[in-house]
């Protein structure tokens, strides 16, 4: 009686064994998808020039559209405070800034758009240079660098990172 359930048992694992080689086989004889990385990197764009036009026109909701919701989400300014954890501090920011700053016109320079080859995520950086007020008073920033992820969610491209950063004349550090 032994002997006939460990046959049995043995003949099903063996079974089970076969079956599932064959699964993993197929599985891995399928070609991942074809991703039109060009269609995604002409989708990518928009969503970072909204980020440009958001600033412009001091649309919250236009940034809420375009960003992540994520509680883990982290992006950096160009000041030493300007570190914002999820999307509610960035969104708090945001709002304080649109109260003083006015932004009257940008230039975008040098873009770089990248999109994985997934298709789920891209990357990108540009130089802007742009003219506003703060305060009442004129400003110019030439040379401001912004670098960011994205990651398709739900079908939609959003940001999930960015970087801020200014030049500074010369070298930090020499090397």
């Amino acid at each position: 009686m032994k002997t006939k359930i460990f046959v049995l048992l043995s003949v099903f694992l063996l079974c089970l064994g076969v079956g599932c080689q064959k699964k993993m086989e197929k599985a891995q004889a399928q070609p991942a998808p074809v991703v039109n990385l060009e269609a995604e990197k002409a989708a990518v764009k928009p969503v970072v020039d909204q980020w440009i036009e958001g600033m412009k026109t001091k649309d919250v909701e236009s940034f809420s559209r375009i960003f992540a919701h994520d509680s883990d989400m982290i992006n950096f300014g160009t000041d030493a405070a300007e570190k914002w954890v999820g999307w509610e501090t960035l969104k708090e920011s945001m709002e304080r800034q649109f109260k003083s700053i006015d932004i009257d016109n940008f230039s975008i320079k040098d873009q770089v758009i990248r999109v994985h080859k997934s298709g789920e995520v891209a990357w990108f950086s540009e130089v802007l240079d742009f003219t506003g007020k703060t305060q009442g008073k004129p400003f110019t920033v030439e040379g401001f660098r912004l670098t960011g992820v994205l990651e398709k969610q739900a079908g939609n491209w959003v940001f999930v990172q960015f970087h801020a950063s200014m030049p500074v004349p010369g070298q930090a550090v020499k090397y």
